[in-house]
């Protein structure tokens, strides 16, 4: 991955850290059963994939080749019910965990690597990972 790549990640998940802070905030719908029904239920989605991925780039950088297993995205909403958590809960831990992803544009070695359930990725494809997945939901709910 080249610096311009690179850098252009970032841009894309400081927007889309942008556009969720602009959004009206939202009460959980119980009816909602997919990320496009309920911009609560995206915000809640994108927070359990920042998560569950910034563990893995954690263990990336904090030793050599790691083979970490972590739940899906879905499973972690699924296990800590955030279908039901306040808005306010998501986006403040959204927010605090996207500064720290913002950090490591700087100081992050994206070729380090490690195994995530049992395949191989970088830093980078972490980052990617998440910029390519979050604009993907983030256009769902502009639309």
């Amino acid at each position: 991955m080249e610096q311009t790549e690179w850098d252009d990640l970032f841009r894309s998940l400081g927007r889309t850290r942008d556009l969720v802070t602009a959004w009206t905030p939202e009460p959980p719908n119980p009816a909602a059963t997919r990320c496009e029904h309920s911009r609560h239920r995206t915000l809640a989605h994108l927070r359990a994939c920042q998560e569950q991925w910034m563990d893995v780039v954690d263990g990336f950088l904090s030793r050599e080749k790691p083979s970490i297993t972590i739940l899906h995205p879905w499973r972690k909403f699924d296990q800590g019910a955030y279908a039901e958590l306040s808005w306010e809960t998501h986006l403040e831990k959204f927010l605090t965990d996207r500064e720290r992803w913002l950090r490591w544009q700087d100081t992050a070695d994206r070729t380090r690597s490690g195994k995530m359930n049992r395949k191989d990725f970088t830093v980078g494809d972490l980052a990617s990972r998440l910029a390519n997945h979050e604009s993907y939901h983030v256009e769902l709910v502009n639309i």
